[in-house]
């Protein structure tokens, strides 16, 4: 299936894909195989006939290959490495490649694996780029509808109703969208992230620990956290250091497992020492915990704003508001206020406190664009020079 994310192969650098397990990484990969698969070599590192492979083994790869394919020395080779994170010292061995002109795309699952590494390592030979779970209009996809503008007004609209609660009750991995065992599946894949992407790649030996706070963030999705608050929590329940404790959840940050959104402030100071919000990579992680259908939407919008920002515009950041009444989402682009947005059920019982915010937050960051997402209501508001465009989420996810 085709995603939206579109990596290129750039000459002298690596393409890099992160992204959480079963994402469908491999799968891009694969969709970067041209009709001259003979010039392609695809590696998986998590085969076990390839466990232990070292840098020092890629030039014997190389080898391997042209013993195979004599007739393309000089040729334009592509080498497709799948979880690399598993090869030791892999930066070393990805610029050998590079140095001898070769094309190279790679995936992981740890983003701050490859952050640190490229930093360190690669000295600029790297092009990274994050894989999400399925945007709602690849679910669509996935579930065999095509969307065009003119379905939004036909009857095709129930259908995509339909499609967006299941969306929201299990999420957008692949796998899951396509098998019909989804809590199961979705039980592993929890159960994964945490031994190989947190644990076991950290180190971390208070197993324990990670899973009390892991089931203190899944409670708290969509809404307030700070280090502080989760530790005061932790430690009345166990010993444990603050600096045990912060370096557990920058751990499950960089597993791509939560993410968390800072508050809005031109002192950056004031930014880092706010709360801040949790998300979930995934709504079907929601099921593991008290699952709303209202903190499932606000989920669901701050991923689709993450991955325009990813798959789009890097420039784009994104932040919450809170100055005299909160705001869900503040979009900026190259340090300048672009959107507003808020994200509630229905206006019906929220209607004051929504719109009174949005336009507050309007007049002191001086920004016009101002949206309300709403389950299924779609409207305009005028209040004062301000109009607040409703939009019911199915539509904000395809337009």
């Amino acid at each position: 299936m085709e995603r939206e994310l579109k990596p290129s192969l750039t000459e002298g650098k690596a393409t890099i894909i992160v992204g959480p397990r079963r994402s469908g990484k491999t799968y891009l990969l694969y969709s970067m195989i041209t009709d001259e698969k003979e010039r392609h070599v695809y590696l998986n590192f998590e085969n076990p006939l390839l466990f232990g492979t070292s840098a020092k083994d890629f030039p014997k790869i190389v080898d391997a290959y042209f013993d195979l394919y004599p007739e393309n020395i000089g040729e334009n080779i592509v080498f497709l490495l799948d979880e690399v994170q598993n090869v030791t010292n892999w930066e070393v061995g990805v610029r050998y490649l590079l140095e001898e002109g070769f094309k190279v795309a790679l995936t992981g699952s740890s983003s701050r694996l490859f952050s640190k590494e490229i930093a360190t390592q690669f000295r600029g030979r790297g092009i990274i780029y994050t894989l999400f779970p399925l945007s709602f209009r690849e679910f669509l996809r996935f579930k065999g509808i095509e969307i065009k503008p003119r379905d939004f007004y036909g009857r095709k609209v129930h259908k995509i109703k339909a499609l967006l609660e299941e969306y929201l009750k299990f999420g957008g991995f692949p796998e899951v969208v396509l098998m019909e065992d989804k809590v199961r599946i979705l039980e592993e894949y929890i159960s994964v992230m945490i031994t190989k992407d947190v644990v076991e790649r950290h180190g971390i030996k208070n197993v324990a620990l990670v899973e009390m706070i892991i089931k203190l963030l899944l409670s708290s999705y969509a809404k307030y956290a700070s280090y502080s608050s989760i530790y005061r929590f932790v430690k009345s329940e166990v010993s444990a250091s603050k600096v045990t404790v912060l370096e557990y959840m920058k751990a499950l940050e960089d597993s791509l497992f939560f993410f968390f959104l800072p508050k809005f402030a031109y002192s950056e100071k004031e930014s880092q020492r706010a709360p801040k919000k949790v998300y979930l990579i995934d709504t079907g992680f929601s099921l593991f915990t008290k699952k709303d259908v209202a903190r499932d939407m606000e989920n669901v919008v701050f991923m689709e704003l993450l991955r325009r920002k990813h798959y789009y515009d890097p420039l784009m950041n994104l932040y919450y508001y809170n100055g005299g009444g909160e705001v869900d989402f503040v979009v900026t682009k190259a340090g300048k206020v672009r959107e507003l947005i808020q994200v509630t059920l229905n206006l019906e019982e929220s209607y004051e406190r929504e719109i009174s915010a949005l336009v507050k937050a309007g007049k002191a960051l001086k920004c016009g664009n101002l949206k309300v997402v709403t389950l299924d209501e779609e409207d305009e508001i005028k209040v004062g020079s301000f109009v607040v465009d409703v939009i019911p989420l199915w539509k904000f996810l395809l337009v």
